[in-house]
């Protein structure tokens, strides 16, 4: 199962109250459950050096992903 995960990076720019602001971005993970999906985010937020907190953790509605790596068949030239 695919998971759509929404991670907020600080940046320089401040608030009304002086909190830093958040960018947000989002990724997809592929994990078996939202507690999966949440320790690889929390993995992959460890390796950056920004401050960061993860904001939200939705199932993103994704049937297959087709790349030359997973299923090379459909990339050949006919």
């Amino acid at each position: 199962m695919y998971y759509l995960v929404t991670i907020g990076y600080e940046t320089e720019q401040l608030d009304r109250n002086g909190d830093a602001r958040l960018q947000k971005l989002k990724y997809v993970f592929e994990a078996e459950s939202t507690e999966e999906a949440l320790l690889l985010a929390n993995k992959y937020r460890a390796e950056d050096s920004r401050g960061s907190r993860t904001l939200g953790i939705n199932e993103h509605p994704i049937e297959c992903i087709i790349s030359p790596a997973t299923t090379p068949e459909y990339y050949k030239v006919k």
